[in-house]
């Protein structure tokens, strides 16, 4: 029984990392202000796609 319980378990977390990472990327966007906005990373509109861009500073 227990390990019925632990399969579940494992099952359950495996298909929400599974859904996260082919979904979780993905955010529409018409322009960069539609991409959200996070602390250190630049995140602009690349082909209707918020996309992490990496700016170098002088």
């Amino acid at each position: 029984m227990a390990q019925i319980l632990m399969f579940i378990y494992d099952l359950i977390i495996f298909l929400s990392i599974f859904i996260i990472v082919t979904n979780g990327g993905l955010i529409p966007c018409v322009s960069d202000a539609d991409c959200p906005e996070e602390l250190a990373l630049v995140m602009k509109c690349i082909n209707k796609l918020c996309e992490l861009v990496m700016e170098i500073e002088d």
